[in-house]
This record gives C-alpha cells, sequence and structure tokens, in this order.
C-alpha cells in the first residue's frame, strides 16, 4: 500500500497544473473487482457526496489498460500486470488485494469439495455426475482468460484436459466473469471458476468449494490455498487530487477491512 501512496503522490504533482472540471470519478476493468469496488465506492460517497463515482460494467483487464491511458476512464481494473506489448502511455499497475480464485458451484448443490484429479476425469469426460447423481456441467472460458491459465498451471495433466474440454461441444461458455457466475446460479449441474470477492462482493447464490482439502474461504487459509487472482489499479500518469482521495480511502484501515470482509487480502 506504501508504493500504492507513492504513485498516487507522483500522480498529483502532474496533475495540478491542469484546471479540475469535475468531481466525477470512471472506474472500469475485469469483472473480478467490480463487485468490491462498487462497495467501496458506494462507502467513499457517503463521506464525499459531492464526488459520483461510476463503476462501469465489465470491460476485462486488456479494456481497462487500454482505456486509461487515453483518458476514457480515471482508474482501471486489471487482474494482471502490463504485458510488455501494451501501451500503457505512463500508466502504472499497482497491486491493492488478492483474492482465492474458486472452483464454484450453485447453492442448490450440496458439492463442498473437489480435487484436481477429479476436475481432469470431468473435462476428460470420464466423470460426468455429481456426488447426487446430477449431470455435471463444466462452464468453459477462453483460453487466454486469467482463470483458465490458473487452472493449467495446476497440472499438467489438467492442462491437456482443460484443452480437450475446450473442444466438447456439450460443455458451456462464458465470455465475461459475470456471465460465468450467472451460469453457474441458474444452470442445474453446472460449475465454473471465479474469485471468491466476486461471489461475496455480488452476494451471489453459489459458493465455493475446498480444492485438493484447502478451503478458500477461511481466511487463514488464502495465502496457501492453490490459486489466487491479484487486483491492480491502472493508474494514469496524471491524477486529479479527488481520484487520489478515493485511492487513499482503499488503502485506509476503512477501505481494507471492506476488502477483507468482501473475501480480498493484503498483497
Amino acid at each position: 500500500m506504501y508504493f500504492l501512496k507513492w504513485v498516487v503522490y507522483l500522480a498529483i504533482t502532474t496533475f495540478l497544473s491542469t484546471p479540475i472540471l469535475a468531481k466525477d470519478i470512471i472506474i472500469g476493468g475485469t469483472g473480478n473487482a467490480l463487485g468490491t469496488m462498487t462497495l467501496l465506492a458506494q462507502e467513499y460517497q457517503r463521506s464525499n457526496p459531492e464526488t459520483e463515482i461510476t463503476v462501469l460494467p465489465s470491460i476485462g483487464s486488456s479494456g481497462a489498460i487500454k482505456a486509461v491511458p487515453l483518458g476514457k476512464i480515471h482508474l482501471g481494473l486489471s487482474s494482471r500486470p502490463f504485458k510488455e506489448t501494451e501501451f500503457t502511455g505512463g500508466a502504472t499497475a499497482v497491486e491493492y488485494a488478492r483474492s482465492p480464485t474458486v472452483i464454484a458451484v450453485s447453492n442448490k448443490l450440496t458439492e463442498n469439495a473437489i480435487t484436481v484429479e477429479q476436475l481432469i476425469q470431468i473435462y476428460t469426460g470420464e466423470l460426468t455426475q455429481w456426488s447426487t447423481g446430477e449431470l455435471i456441467r463444466p462452464i468453459i472460458r477462453q483460453a487466454n482468460d486469467g482463470n483458465t491459465k490458473q487452472l493449467n498451471q495446476l497440472s499438467p495433466k489438467l492442462k491437456k484436459a482443460l484443452a480437450m474440454g475446450n473442444e466438447n461441444p456439450d460443455f458451456l461458455f462464458a465470455a465475461t466473469d459475470q456471465e460465468s457466475v450467472s451460469h453457474i446460479e441458474k444452470v442445474p449441474g453446472s460449475f465454473g471458476v471465479t474469485t471468491l470477492a466476486l461471489i461475496l462482493s455480488e452476494n451471489r447464490n453459489i459458493h465455493a468449494m475446498s480444492l485438493d482439502g484447502v478451503d478458500p474461504t477461511h481466511a487463514s487459509n488464502a495465502k496457501r490455498y492453490p490459486m489466487n487472482t491479484s487486483f491492480y489499479f491502472i493508474i494514469p500518469k496524471a491524477i486529479p487530487p479527488h481520484v487520489a482521495d478515493f485511492l487513499d480511502f482503499v488503502s485506509s484501515s476503512e477501505g481494507k477491512a471492506i476488502l477483507e470482509k468482501y473475501g480480498n487480502y493484503a498483497p
């Protein structure tokens, strides 16, 4: 958080030569971070009613990284740092929180645990039913999606199995984080990969399963859980003081308490 404050300080000094036109803040980026950021914005606005904060529907990490340098949004939210090939225009990526990346099912299912070996069997088509006898309906994301990449890193066998699953016409597909959790809520027997932060902050009717015996919902387990998503602010080179004030709020004790309540922990 100290690095975040240092970046904000440098950004303010750059901005002071530019007149302030309005006290609005537009934030956009990865769907996994939107719910928590909306709650942070609502709490901030209670004490700062002169500032209107708009959290856009998901534009993805890549969208945020492109939009901030162009001045389309004030702050971006990303689940990854910059790629070497991306034009950042002087923008900075600052990690502000992490959240467990989880395998989730509907609250209508009684399943609470899964293993990497079971995931391999599901994606290869060997395991097709939950313990209740209900049909398993996997939700597939893009190959370059951050959640998919984390699954691939769990084991070479799982990576190979997931590639097979991508070719299965019976599996569901979701283009965004919100679409994925909506499928989990609505499609009987389905499961997908999301973050604990999204589930809790959006009050979704789904729950995270333990993975290989590790429960991601317990605070003491978060850092040893095998999959975690980092959240970054994409901060422009020149930033208005009222935007910097919101960033200070996020890194304050009050902001940290909100992050922790909704499934995030400090990086």
